[in-house]
């Protein structure tokens, strides 16, 4: 088969008769109470007699355990007993969110006597149950399984897949209860062969731990597919200790930022709440490797060095822990909670709510981002209200008083109806004639488009909203190049019944993997519904494609240069990092600008839209006009960076996130035949680090990272309070500095006056630093946004860290979420 979310695997032994189901990818679960409810979660129905001598077996998924929402892996196997070719169709059945049902077609073939072997990547939606068909190519039904899938219903699970050589050693993970139990670690152990080399098919993981492992195993596929499923939010764990050069072999140049030193024993504090009989309890020996990750910060230390550094990847998280997880097995084994521990520093509260909360809400959250991001159209639709009007209003003075009059001072009232009817004629025409521009004849698009460009390849990320105007059925053939998901909301919060999944419905949708392309068939849809897709595909960069520069981030200045290595020019070109932004109208080709004294605006984490504003220039209108294509143009390039910003890139990046539009659109790239109406958006993204070092001093945000929150309520995401209560944080500034000065940054005064403020509530209030000579909290003074070190020295403790409460003013408005200043640290090496 071609390329479309299948992927050949690895030849197994099965038998036809009274196989048992293999697990996905050679993935067990560890634990017995893995098998579910122990309840069969597979059962076999046959559509009618089946004379062909084709046998086939499927399992399913990680054990046949899945998430909602997510890419299901469906292995089957099929056996020839015929001395006849066979060419048919395997069907996968799925009920998405909104209840519509989705069947996937994937075309197969057997020689005589032959037999095949397919891993499918299934997009499904509620992931309850799936129906497994084999059709011959008359499409006559032959062999049907019924799947049912063990999804976690009443506690979230965090699917962590483990690649060791050792992996029953970990063990101890497994059913452990992360952030007070509300998420539950499930373990699947992975194979290096079936590891999947694309990624979506790894898409069904929350976390990929490597620990005691030799990754140069791993082929160059796999380790970009791991690498692209972080950028899009997964999380990497690797251990190291002893092995540390295996474990880290295949990421060494995209994580670290230098070599280090041979791994050593050293004496590691697990933390004095494990302590039973004196401090020394809560200690082992392990040996430690000191690792220096790019971007990263310690978010698990010891006394004299971090244990876990984590660094963000796009929306994803990579962690590297300076111990072998193996190593700590017989400790973990008896002090369970420090798995809790260990992934909650890691991954922190925000994501672990958000899995939790998806348990509950589905993936709606997608579909209504997407549905804002393209709810924009063509202006050039628009009727001409003004101009309809006139027609209008000439056509009731005519047809009323204005043709009886006439035609009674020509004495020809006899011709009344008659006129009448010819009038009528008239204007029906010149109503249909002014309505050819706007009207639509076939099926059209909204599309918007995101080309993310590294230096080795060019990602494109397309999604697009498809519409007929007319109430019938219709098909449209896609691009095969292109993975396709589907992107439905849940119907659960409307509390309607969940309509009964047999596998003998009729299809709402049918995507058909065809040797052309990927055919998209939709039926039983009313005129005008939307259906939501997202689409994407990865190239070469051969050409070095996209914005490339050196930049310097230092004093709240920004240094260097960045270059436009499109073949066209861009405009309303973005640079964002750490909560500061640089805007330039335009860049030529080939053009180089330099940075230097380019005003750098502040601008507020918590509010994309806001941000997205100010780099597309739709912040410079005081009102809507949906009648002003300019407007309309500046909207629609608003929607998909905030929507970009949302989804795909983190605010806590080491890296510079570039962001440009360009008048070279590719509007309908997807599609496979052209004529259809399409309209969008396209932009052009890239990422470069950012220096933070000049004159042998070091300029860095102290929320790399996460403050601890000593009391109160704190959302590090948007780097926001509950502000009705005090709330104290304690930051850390960084063992490795010697601290000059502490400065705190607010949003530039262009946010603040803005039409939107109203999504953006900035502190005002009393602040207090802790005072480590007293134990109480002093007073400083609200209006002072630097203090030198000689003002913190009595404020910072031995490790470099910083407590600092805020109390909110009462005249506060909507006090239950503000936006705390930015703390930025200038310092030098110690």
């Amino acid at each position: 088969m071609k390329v479309r979310q299948i992927s050949l695997i690895c030849a197994m032994a099965l038998t036809l008769a009274g196989s048992t189901l293999l697990p996905a990818f050679g993935m067990t679960a560890n634990g017995p109470e893995n098998g579910g409810n122990g309840e069969s979660s597979y059962s076999e129905e046959y559509g009618g007699e089946n004379h062909s001598g084709i046998g086939m077996e499927v399992s399913y998924g990680y054990d046949g355990n899945a998430k909602s929402d997510r890419y299901v892996p469906v292995n089957f196997t099929l056996k020839s007993q015929s001395d006849a070719p066979f060419n048919g169709t395997v069907r996968v059945e799925a009920m998405e969110s909104d209840y519509d049902i989705y069947q996937y077609d994937y075309p197969i073939s057997l020689e005589a006597m032959g037999s095949a072997e397919e891993s499918l990547d299934v997009p499904v939606g509620r992931a309850d149950i799936l129906y497994v068909k084999l059709l011959d190519a008359q499409g006559t039904e032959l062999i049907r399984k019924r799947l049912k899938m063990n999804v976690p219903t009443d506690v979230a699970e965090l699917y962590v897949g483990v690649l060791s050589d050792e992996p029953d050693k970990l063990s101890y993970m497994e059913g452990v209860g992360v952030n007070y139990s509300a998420v539950k670690i499930r373990t699947f152990q992975l194979q290096t062969e079936q590891l999947p080399d694309h990624v979506i098919g790894l898409d069904l993981l929350d976390v990929l731990l490597i620990t005691d492992y030799d990754t140069r195993k791993l082929s160059k596929d796999q380790i970009q597919a791991i690498m692209e499923w972080v950028k899009e939010g997964g999380t990497l764990l690797i251990g190291t200790g002893a092995r540390a050069d295996d474990t880290l072999y295949a990421f060494r140049s995209d994580l670290l930022n230098e070599d280090y030193a041979v791994p050593a024993e050293k004496s590691v504090d697990m933390g004095v709440e494990y302590a039973t009989n004196g401090p020394g309890d809560s200690f082992m020996n392990l040996v430690c490797a000191d690792i220096s990750l790019k971007g990263g910060t310690g978010v698990l230390a010891n006394d004299q060095f971090p244990v876990l550094t984590a660094a963000a990847r796009g929306k994803g998280v990579v962690g590297v822990a300076a111990y072998d997880f193996v190593d700590i097995a017989p400790f973990c084994e008896v002090q369970r909670s420090y798995v809790d521990k260990l992934f909650t520093a890691l991954l922190g509260d925000t994501r672990l709510n958000n899995l939790s909360s998806f348990l509950y809400s589905g993936n709606s959250g997608q579909f209504w981002s997407v549905q804002n991001m393209l709810n924009t159209g063509d202006v050039d639709k628009l009727p001409g209200l003004v101009f309809y009007s006139i027609v209008i209003l000439s056509y009731i003075a005519l047809v009323g008083p204005g043709t009886y009059l006439y035609l009674k001072r020509k004495d020809g009232r006899r011709y009344y109806r008659t006129a009448i009817v010819a009038l009528s004629l008239l204007f029906t025409v010149l109503v249909y004639l002014m309505g050819v521009r706007t009207r639509f004849r076939d099926t059209f698009f909204t599309y918007a488009t995101i080309f993310d460009n590294s230096e080795k390849f060019e990602d494109e990320y397309t999604y697009i909203n498809m519409r007929t105007p007319y109430n019938r059925a219709y098909s449209i053939l896609l691009d095969p190049s292109y993975s396709l998901l589907p992107i439905t909301r849940s119907k659960s919060y409307e509390r309607a019944p969940v309509p009964k999944f047999t596998g003998s419905e009729d299809y709402n949708v049918r995507i058909s993997y065809e040797d052309d392309g990927t055919r998209v068939s939709v039926q039983n849809a009313a005129a005008f519904a939307p259906k939501y897709y997202a689409l994407k595909k990865r190239t070469l960069n051969e050409n070095r494609k996209g914005l490339w520069g050196d930049i310097t981030l230092f004093k709240g200045n920004v240094y260097g240069t960045i270059t436009n290595e499109y073949p066209f020019s861009v405009e309303k070109v973005g640079i964002l990092m750490y909560g500061k932004m640089v805007v330039i109208d335009e860049l030529k080709p080939g053009e180089t600008q330099k940075l230097d004294g380019t005003p750098v605006i502040n601008y507020p984490i918590n509010n994309s839209f806001q941000v997205s504003a100010r780099v597309t220039g739709s912040y410079q209108y005081l009102k809507a006009d949906i009648e002003d294509p300019d407007y309309m143009l500046a909207l629609s390039r608003t929607n998909i960076l905030s929507f970009y910003l949302d989804r795909y890139s983190s605010f806590y990046n080491q890296e510079a996130r570039i962001v440009a539009f360009g008048e070279d659109q590719k509007d309908s790239q997807f599609l496979t035949n052209s004529g259809y109406e399409t309209y969008g958006v396209t932009m052009y993204t890239s990422t470069i680090d950012v220096k933070s070092r000049k004159n042998d001093e070091t300029y860095r945000s102290a929320l790399m990272k996460m403050p601890v929150t000593i009391s109160g309520q704190y959302y590090s995401d948007s780097n926001a309070i509950y502000g009705v209560d005090p709330v104290s944080l304690e930051y850390s500034l960084g063992n490795d500095l010697s601290v000059e000065k502490l400065m705190f940054e607010y949003p530039a005064e262009e946010f603040l006056n803005n039409q939107s403020t109203n999504y953006t509530n900035i502190f005002k209030g009393k602040i207090y630093f802790y005072n480590h000579d007293t134990g109480n909290y002093d007073p400083m003074d609200s209006e002072k946004t630097e203090y030198t070190a000689g003002e913190l020295s009595p404020y910072l403790s031995p490790g470099n860290t910083l407590t600092v409460k805020y109390v909110c003013e009462d005249t506060v408005e909507n006090n239950w979420y503000v936006t705390l200043p930015m703390l930025m640290v200038l310092g030098r090496d110690k």
